[in-house]
């Protein structure tokens, strides 16, 4: 019995028409990122006066539900910063006024929709000691300043630096963008047929690489889905198009590669996995080694499918 693999027929693959992208940057843009630079040039310094909006507090807090301590609701020496929305909504309000040295008792009402469900719509005391206040200062953009946060001497060098960093950024997303639109047209010109078993395969990957994400941010599926607007059925359902989707365009891609005559070297295939093996920081060996043959098989194909998606958008032509 043979064994079952994606058939495809391709479409016309040469010279497919993209609309081309117009990159533009505005003085809005310059001027939000030259104003997030300047917030790395902000200094602190310790305040005697009353906290207000903007400062931080250094704050040793103890909280109580109906006169007892609960659990997670104590710090140590915790920098908050007045107005941030870090803590449950009107903490950070009632700190308003506060000096060093204040014991400061604050009242609040954990949210209905509280993450932890056992504190949801509870009334809550939290006996605070304020142990410092400290006030933000924040520069004007200047020459010292600029020579501080970054490489450049001048703030027009500097402005001139953004200028570049926004416009490599939209390129780089217009480049991406216009290989998704050349992929995608040539998927769609073709016959592509692929097995189910292929598609609930990688449906299984997106799913469980998805997992292992949320494990690694403390997050659940479940929150996932809720953050989402989505149930279970639904993401299922979009998870199988997703896999169609990436199942025909590397099958579109390996049989351009193969019509092309393009082709890898064992060097090639080396270097990639040298590459791959220092960024997840461990040999290339023990990399090879944990990939198996199929890993090693998938680099080659990944080497073949850049070559035939690098040849399809030089052919393509922007109109």
């Amino acid at each position: 019995m043979s064994e079952k693999k994606i058939q495809v027929t391709l479409g016309n693959y040469k010279g497919v028409e993209v609309k081309k992208a117009e990159i533009i940057i505005t003085e809005e843009e310059v001027k939000a990122e030259l104003e997030r630079a300047r917030q790395y040039a902000v200094t602190t310094q310790d305040k005697d006066g009353a906290a207000e909006l903007g400062d931080e507090a250094v704050i040793d807090f103890v909280g109580y539900i109906d006169g007892e301590a609960f659990a997670g609701g104590d710090g140590t020496d915790f920098p908050l910063k007045i107005g941030s929305n870090t803590f449950i909504p009107g903490f950070e309000d009632q700190l308003v006024g506060a000096k060093k040295d204040d014991n400061v008792d604050v009242v609040v009402t954990f949210p209905e929709d509280y993450h932890a469900a056992e504190f949801a719509g509870k009334e809550a005391t939290f006996k605070v000691t304020v142990k410092g206040v400290r006030s933000s200062f924040l520069p004007e953009l200047s020459d010292e300043v600029v020579q501080k946060i970054s490489q450049c001497k001048t703030v027009a060098e500097f402005e001139e630096f953004v200028r570049k960093s926004i416009h490599d950024f939209k390129q780089n997303q217009a480049d991406m963008e216009k290989e998704n639109k050349v992929l995608e047209q040539i998927v769609e010109a073709s016959e592509i047929e692929v097995p189910q078993e292929f598609i609930d395969e990688r449906k299984e990957q997106l799913k469980n690489n998805l997992l292992a994400q949320l494990r690694n941010a403390g997050n659940t599926f479940e929150q996932y889905l809720q953050y989402n607007g989505l149930t279970e059925e639904l993401f299922e359902e979009y998870a199988a198009k997703d896999a169609l989707s990436m199942l025909k365009g590397q099958a579109v891609l390996q049989e351009i590669a193969k019509a092309e005559g393009f082709s890898y070297t064992d060097e090639d295939v080396d270097q990639t996995i040298a590459a791959m093996a220092m960024s997840y920081q461990m040999p290339a060996e023990q990399l090879r080694e944990m990939m198996g043959e199929r890993g090693v098989a998938m680099v080659a194909e990944d080497i073949l499918s850049k070559q035939a998606l690098e040849f399809i958008v030089k052919e393509a032509v922007e109109a």
